[in-house]
């Protein structure tokens, strides 16, 4: 089941046309495609040097569980990494770093994690190896129905192997699982207190137990979360500045705007805000753009009709003005794609990677070549249906740019359009997607590695994979990856594999979106990257 799809359920929310530095830049800063180059992306803020008593950060809704096996969306994200920590960390620049633990492969199909000296749960309670195999089993548990049992498919067993030490072995050789183990899925938890707390865990009737510079103080739908500096941090190379964070729901744009302005509001990451240039404009605020991970794209779920032709598929991404959709939708906060993967993703192999980018072609427009596509697949008149909903500005925004695009090049199109409480079901459920050949997502995966998210949608049996794709070389290339130790021999793997889906088109990328980051002039330290979503964001933030 996906949880990409509540990026639009920020856009309702905010009442707007939101979908919601570890490279070189010479992708992101020079000009595609006709765009303003989006230039100087920052992966994180200078650090903070004074004090702050408490900051106000803003999510698009309240937070609805701080349990890491449900963590499924921004806010509860956002909340999590302030105040837990993963076995493994995910740098701003998206490299993978120790965590709580260090990491060794003494062979392809064990995998050992030592626990860091020092390392304590808020309450003084060392972490134990007893915490760590409890934390991750408990995320494999299908009596837990947490979100991240597929990362652990490769899994044969996790046990202690020493005071300090857990070994998971493996069926077979898993590159791909550090990058989980350095999200959501590799958050470390106290085993006694999660027991104790059984079922109310991470939620308004409980508390919850973990290793962070921040701590949980309060939680109450429509006051927020709030997190105070741990007095007990076992890493003491840390020096939080920010003595307090209090993370509030603000579901509305003017009212997250007034408080920026104001200083009611003192940060927040959003994207695709339409008063950026308003806030760009003020003195009180600053606005950082950062790698961004996330793709905004069609999804393809024919699996019959025109686009389940490949060259239909590559008509329509041909005829498709995405200049327009980065103008419109992002206020220009987004690059012109490549392939499916942001560019932001590369957290290794990254000169393998950057090349490979940027010698594969901008999907720029060309409607002379779309036409002549479409009359070789011979389904000039066709219809394709695109599942929709007006009541997300942003969405219906890109749908209008699809339909304009299928017919200039001869395709009608046809809407299925839902509430915007209903639009999730053309991802979770088939009988909603009866019919509908296609519709729009801003998605990420969990780690900075462009496979991430390709594995979802061209994979067979891949969680977002609705048109049942299945290139043989794209899965041969991607499976290799995953067991391949070599950083820039996995590189190459993916590289190729990426350059062949954006031929492929299992999915049709239509921007990439950056990060951004809003803070109070005042303010910096904060990671400028889409890392805050699964690393420590703020233990640098204080005032300038």
């Amino acid at each position: 089941m996906t949880r990409r799809w509540l990026r639009y359920t920020a856009a309702l929310t905010l009442l707007l046309g939101l979908p919601a530095c570890g490279r070189s830049l010479s992708s992101a800063t020079s000009t595609q495609g006709g765009i303003s180059p989006t230039a100087g992306l920052v992966a994180t803020t200078p650090p903070g040097t004074k004090q702050v008593s408490s900051v106000t950060w803003a999510v698009y809704r309240d937070v609805n569980s701080l349990d890491p096996a449900f963590a499924f969306d921004y806010p509860e994200n956002t909340a999590i990494s302030l105040m837990c920590e993963s076995l493994l960390r995910q740098q701003p620049d998206g490299s993978v770093a120790p965590g709580l633990a260090t990491v060794a492969y003494p062979s392809p199909t064990k995998i050992v994690f030592t626990i860091r000296p020092g390392a304590a749960f808020w309450d003084g309670h060392p972490v134990t190896p007893a915490d760590v195999v409890y934390s991750l089993q408990r995320q494999m548990s299908p009596a837990v129905g947490g979100f991240y049992g597929q990362a652990f498919s490769r899994v044969a067993s996790i046990a202690a192997t020493g005071a300090d030490q857990v070994t998971i072995t493996l069926k077979q050789q898993d590159y791909w699982l550090p990058g989980e183990l350095a999200s959501m899925g590799g958050v470390i938890i106290e085993k006694a207190f999660a027991q104790k707390e059984g079922k109310n865990y991470g939620t308004p009737a409980g508390s919850i137990m973990c290793s962070g510079a921040y701590e949980l103080k309060s939680w109450a739908p429509g006051a927020g979360v709030t997190a105070v500096v741990s007095k007990t941090y076992w890493d003491h190379s840390v020096h939080p500045m920010v003595q307090q964070f209090v993370i509030k729901g603000v579901p509305d744009a003017t009212s997250f705007t007034s408080g920026m302005l104001t200083g009611a509001i003192q940060g927040s990451y959003y994207g695709g805000l339409s008063t950026l240039s308003q806030l760009r404009a003020s003195k009180n605020v600053k606005v950082y753009q950062g790698p961004g991970w996330e793709t905004d794209a069609f999804i393809v779920s024919a699996t019959s009709g025109p686009l389940a032709n490949v060259k239909v598929r590559q008509a329509l991404s041909l005829a498709l003005d995405r200049k327009s959709v980065i103008k419109t939708v992002y206020e220009g906060a987004a690059l012109m794609p490549h392939w499916l993967a942001n560019p932001g993703t590369f957290g290794y192999g990254k000169q393998v990677f950057n090349a490979a980018y940027d010698s594969s072609p901008v999907l720029n427009q060309n409607l002379a070549a779309a036409r002549k596509l479409v009359q070789q697949a011979g389904v000039a008149g066709q219809t394709i249906t695109i599942g929709t909903t007006s009541q997300i500005p942003s969405i219906a925004a890109e749908t209008g740019a699809y339909q304009a695009a299928a017919a200039a090049i001869g395709l009608n199109v046809s809407l299925k359009s839902v509430s915007a409480n209903d639009y999730i079901n053309f991802f979770t459920s088939p009988q909603a997607r009866k019919g509908v050949d296609g519709f729009i997502t801003v998605n990420y995966g969990d780690y900075a590695d462009p496979a991430a998210l390709l594995a979802t949608a061209a994979l067979p049996g891949g969680s977002q994979n609705y048109d049942n794709f299945n290139d043989p070389q794209i899965t041969s290339l991607l499976e290799q990856a995953r067991g391949t130790a070599n950083l820039d021999a996995r590189a190459q793997l993916v590289a190729k594999a990426e350059q062949l889906a954006a031929q492929q088109l299992p999915w049709i990328p239509n921007a990439q979106p950056t990060n951004v980051l809003i803070l109070n002039a005042s303010l910096t330290g904060a990671v400028g990257s889409f890392a805050f979503m699964f690393a420590p964001w703020a233990d640098s933030l204080g005032g300038k």
